[in-house]
């Protein structure tokens, strides 16, 4: 049995991003147990690519017990820290394993980018680390072009039009890399260096990208940059 509880007493830090001063919490010493969970990860070959999914890697899903413990050990921060003050609960999307992999060179240009996981402002991003620093945390940016920082609803189909307007005219496919920094498009506003059983929470409208080292890629867990995302509804 493997033991996915989370620490009662980890430590929490805030930080407010960009102009848009989005919150974000650092939270150190997340799982009691980060070694089962890395246990649970295996040799990695029950781990799959998801044909719909951008993600650069492959993923395994994770018992609903941990991403339940998220929903109700952290509502209050939730409504402390994200601005739901009225939040009656947060219900999981769904917790997953995810291992970064793809080769530069297969890269696709979406997968370059930074990117949201959804417009809608009730949705949170956990990001726990199961790996160290070397393979890199996760950065936030600024689209130069539109100052977004947020994609919210109504600014979606201006950013994405403009965007891909900018991939075709720097011919992203030409050039893959792991996006690191700042560069032409966007302007990193804040990194988080990975750690061993850190995790981060952000709301998933805000720009992000995982700090993918490709010196370190391997779909072995034990080796490479693996990480238990989830996605929170707060309602």
């Amino acid at each position: 049995m493997y033991d996915f509880s989370l620490n009662a007493q980890s430590a929490i830090t805030e930080v407010f991003i960009g102009e848009e001063q989005t919150p974000l919490l650092i939270v150190d010493d997340f799982a009691k147990n980060p070694e089962d969970i890395i246990a649970y990860a295996g040799d990695g070959a029950s781990f799959k690519a998801g044909p719909k999914n951008f993600y650069p890697g492959k993923r395994k899903p994770v018992p609903s017990q941990y991403s339940e413990q998220i929903c109700q050990r952290y509502l209050r921060e939730f409504r402390q820290y994200f601005g739901f003050k009225q939040a009656r609960k947060a219900k999981s999307v769904g917790s997953a394993l995810a291992i970064a992999g793809t080769p530069v060179e297969e890269l696709r240009p979406i997968q370059m980018l930074p990117h949201i996981d959804t417009p809608q402002s009730n949705q949170l991003a956990v990001v726990h680390y199961l790996c160290s620093s070397e393979h890199g945390g996760t950065a936030f940016y600024r689209h130069k072009q539109t100052g977004y920082e947020t994609i919210t609803p109504e600014r979606l189909n201006k950013y994405a039009s403009q965007v891909k307007k900018e991939a075709i005219a720097n011919q992203l496919h030409k050039t893959p890399s792991y996006m690191n920094g700042s560069n032409s498009m966007f302007e990193q506003l804040y990194s988080v260096e990975a750690s061993m059983n850190r995790a981060i929470i952000y709301p998933s409208n805000l720009l992000h990208s995982g700090n993918i080292n490709p010196l370190f890629l391997s779909l072995s867990p034990k080796k490479g940059r693996l990480t238990i995302g989830s996605f929170i509804i707060v309602e």
